[in-house]
């Protein structure tokens, strides 16, 4: 199954996902595409896809099971992502959208049965201590579910 999720963004600039970009071969060319239409074109929003196949790498999405994440374990790993389509104006990046494929894992069929069955996920970002984007997570479900009925207690 693929999917995909639009990020909510706080103030993020280009440069907070080079770390995850840098690693994939076709990142040098876009960004020398970047550079350049924004000295041409100064003021006008860039639209660029990052797409990631398997003979690249492979950036995994984990199932983060607990509130306070920090960096996610491989063995919550639940989809790999396809591509990334950053939409940015000036390096600031005003619109991200992820395409991912669901893997065959216990939390991929988690996620995925979540999905079919109408149940709204939202794929977070992780930020290293540079605050820079190093991973995207779930939060597993059912620690939402707890938090709330805490609050609502």
């Amino acid at each position: 199954m693929e999917k995909i999720f639009e990020i909510e963004l706080l103030n993020n600039k280009i440069e907070d996902y080079e770390d995850i970009l840098s690693n994939f071969s076709n990142w040098k060319k876009y960004k020398r595409e970047i550079n350049l239409n924004q000295l041409l074109e100064d003021g006008k929003k860039i639209e660029f896809e990052v797409e990631i196949s398997n003979n690249q790498g492979v950036l995994y999405v984990s199932v983060s099971d607990k509130i306070d994440t920090s960096i996610t374990a491989l063995v919550n790993a639940c989809s790999v992502i396809k591509k990334m389509t950053f939409i940015i104006l000036n390096n600031e990046v005003l619109k991200l959208t992820i395409e991912l494929k669901l893997l065959t894992t216990k939390w991929g069929k988690i996620i995925t049965n979540l999905l079919e069955s109408g149940i709204e996920l939202k794929l977070h970002q992780h930020k290293n201590i540079q605050g820079k984007i190093d991973n995207f997570y779930f939060i597993d479900p059912s620690l939402v579910n707890d938090v709330t009925n805490s609050i609502a207690a």
